[in-house]
Order: C-alpha cells, then sequence, then structure tokens
C-alpha cells in the first residue's frame, strides 16, 4: 500500500484600511509595496469606504507591522480591518 503525502499551504490574509482615496497613488504605492513584499498578492479596491488594501501570503505569515509601517512612510493612515 502506498502513502502519500498531501502538503497543504498556508495561506494568511490580512486587509486594511487605509487614507489612500486616488487611483494614482494606489498604483504608485501597489508598485512599491510590491517589489517591498515580493511574495504577498496585494491589491487596493478604492471602491470600498474604507479604501481596503489586501495583502495575501500563500506561504505562511504576513509581518502586518511592517506593512503598516511601509505604508505610514508615505504619510497614508492603515489601520488592521
Amino acid at each position: 500500500m502506498h502513502n502519500s503525502f498531501i502538503e497543504q499551504s498556508t495561506k494568511t490574509v490580512e486587509v486594511f484600511s487605509t487614507s489612500v482615496t486616488s487611483i494614482e497613488k494606489g498604483e504608485f504605492l501597489l508598485d512599491r509595496l510590491q517589489k517591498e513584499f515580493p511574495y504577498y498578492e496585494i491589491n487596493f479596491d478604492l471602491e470600498d469606504c474604507d479604501n481596503i488594501l489586501r495583502v495575501e501570503n500563500v506561504g505562511g505569515n504576513l509581518d502586518s507591522a511592517r506593512i503598516i509601517s511601509f505604508m505610514e512612510k508615505y504619510g497614508e493612515k492603515i489601520r488592521i480591518l
């Protein structure tokens, strides 16, 4: 009898409320975020009233404090929802 090992990936998602309101600023920050955090999947939903930043890491945990610090460095308000 053959035993097979099924690897389960750990996916972590964090959703933030931000002060980003313009598409241009969102695109600017998205570019910077993707360079700073290349293993995270990142997107903005600026149509939501909370101007959502969604960050996903398929490989494990997220460093939320680093993301918050990064956004604050660019003058944005951000908090975990």
